[in-house]
């Protein structure tokens, strides 16, 4: 189900309210969202319990490593007070965040409050999430034509024009080949492009750009010594394809940058030398623009075999280079931002990445803030740093999951269940971020479309899918009413898990609160649960299934459940 403008706004509207709620009480705690009131009689919460063979993993507690929705920061101190720009700010969201496309909601977007962005380089960075000028589909159409690759190399040479002309067409050159990515389509365009204009140098960095990327796929963002034989060859293979494509769309186009700056990409993988080599090139050819520019950067990172002095240098190059390019003045906070940021192994402090946030509009300098925020339980101020980094970073599942998380923490599940829904679109495959989901329509009410994304959450990871599932069940499991949907929930976790002794007490909990007509077999189920060593817990479970027995017992007018 797609978000609607409307579910998003009321979702906002929430949010809303509960700012003016906030401000009124001076920033109260927000309360935990996922606090588990005590169900009459329920099962205890305690630690899922094997049976006394079964090999089992904690189901029932949130995976290690992201922030968890329903897990409250105790001890943190309250979020701090907010001032009239931070109310501004939020209220402006309100009136940008329905908006599909993603150049458009970027620039709508209100700056971060008291920032010392360059002029320019908030909107310039927002440029970059423009579409490609042409879809697949439209390129595909046009080479079905009469003179079509002709036509086609026309267009892309006026886009490399406007380049460096026209600064509203700044690096939408880069952008246009951002259509032919790995898919299988991708490639067959490019190669029917090419046989159609075999001196084109706009299809031969197509084609390099649809290599380039399943050999980037290939390696994933694992480090490069942690990626396997297999996938380590198909990535060299993929790229041993492209490099020789993007030197002869040089030699046909010395002006077309897009091949030198995809050369210091597959540098950084390969080569140190070809990475030097390539972005010598670049800055000659095109010196400011902004790929050319980063991409320097990056390569004078400690982290990357540079230094904080090359670092330094490039960013000031940057700085000096930004006037004729505003968008360059997305990376001016790089040198200050890289000694306070996790990837040079210093500890995260909020105050620090929040002062390096307000020199440039980096999403990723503001998603680390947003985490350190976080940590120490400030989670408006999270949300705030977080909304930025999704701002410039729209489809990075890791941003939204971090907004979604803050978003939780004060309450407001319908907008965190929208955040998660793009995430699963945008990391399908990740199964901590569908699980998260999973649990925030739990928790927002939803509970049925909750428990139909179980399934392919089983097929990513079947552990993960028990824990959400006891999650989701366990919130079911607390009514007030207990229908359908709880009892079908805890007859499939018993099916899934029938090694784990809560999921079973639960099972007979909810079907004794349903009136199910299995209750009584489920009770006994409990009952009869092995108990070698005399568990505590395990006895103190039994005595309250002996109650339920015995409150179905003086009951006798079960009926099912409808």
């Amino acid at each position: 189900m797609l978000p609607s403008a409307r579910s998003t706004r009321r979702a906002l509207l929430a949010l809303a309210c509960s700012l003016a709620c906030l401000s009124t009480a001076h920033a109260q705690p927000a309360p935990a969202a996922a606090s588990q009131p005590a169900a009459k009689a329920g099962p205890a919460a305690g630690k899922p319990t094997a049976k006394p063979s079964a090999a089992h993993s904690s189901e029932g507690r949130p995976s290690a490593g992201k922030p968890s929705a329903g897990k409250a920061s105790e001890g943190k101190p309250s979020a701090s007070p907010l001032s009239p720009a931070d109310r501004a700010y939020i209220e402006r969201i309100g009136e940008v965040e329905a908006l599909a496309d993603d150049e458009a909601r970027c620039k709508g977007y209100p700056d971060l409050p008291d920032n010392q962005w360059l002029a320019g380089a908030a909107q310039g960075r927002c440029s970059l999430l423009r579409k490609p000028a042409w879809s697949l589909e439209q390129i595909d159409r046009l080479l079905g034509e009469k003179d079509g690759a002709a036509e086609l190399d026309r267009r892309f040479a006026e886009l490399l024009d406007q380049h460096y002309r026209v600064q509203d067409q700044r690096e939408q050159i880069f952008r246009a080949f951002k259509a032919f990515d790995a898919s299988a389509r991708a490639g067959e365009t490019a190669q029917r492009w090419l046989r159609a204009a075999p001196r084109s140098a706009y299809a031969r960095v197509a084609l390099a750009s649809h290599y380039q990327t399943i050999g980037e796929d290939a390696r994933g963002i694992s480090a490069l010594s942690q990626v396997g034989e297999a996938q380590r060859q198909d990535m060299q293979s993929q790229f041993a394809k492209a490099l020789p494509l993007y030197d002869q769309a040089l030699e046909l186009e010395p002006r077309l940058s897009v091949a030198c700056v995809q050369q210091m990409a597959i540098g950084r993988h390969l080569s140190q030398e070809l990475e030097q080599r390539a972005t010598e090139r670049c800055r000659a050819i095109d010196p400011d623009s902004y790929y050319v520019v980063y991409g320097r950067i990056l390569a004078s990172q400690p982290n990357w075999g540079g230094s904080m002095q090359a670092l330094r240098e490039a960013v000031e190059d940057a700085r000096q280079r930004a006037p004729r390019n505003p968008i360059l003045g997305a990376v001016v906070g790089e040198a200050e931002g890289f000694p306070v940021s996790p990837i040079s192994g210093a500890p995260m402090v909020a105050a620090e990445l929040a002062r390096v946030s307000k020199l440039a509009p980096s999403g990723t300098l503001m998603s680390y803030a947003a985490r350190a925020y976080g940590q120490d339980g400030d989670h408006w101020r999270t949300f705030v740093y977080a909304s930025q980094a999704v701002r410039f970073w729209p489809h990075n599942a890791q941003f939204r999951y971090l907004r979604a998380t803050a978003l939780m923490m004060l309450n407001i599940p319908g907008w965190a269940a929208i955040d998660l829904e793009q995430a699963v679109r945008d990391a399908p495959s990740d199964p901590d971020v569908r699980s998260q989901w999973i649990k925030v329509l739990t928790l927002a009410g939803r509970a049925d479309d909750a428990i139909a994304q179980l399934q392919p959450l089983r097929a990513l990871s079947p552990q993960e899918a028990a824990r959400t599932r006891f999650f989701v069940c366990g919130q079911l499991a607390q009514g007030p009413q207990y229908g359908a949907t709880a009892v079908r929930c805890v007859n499939e976790l018993v099916a899934e898990t029938p090694e784990i002794y809560e999921a079973t007490q639960m099972r007979a909990f909810v079907l004794l609160q349903a009136r199910d007509p299995g209750a009584a077999a489920a009770i006994d189920a409990v009952l009869d649960w092995p108990d070698p060593d005399g568990s505590a817990h395990v006895r103190a479970a039994k005595e309250r299934a002996r109650m339920w027995k015995a409150e179905l017992e003086t009951n006798k007018t079960a009926s099912p459940v409808r």
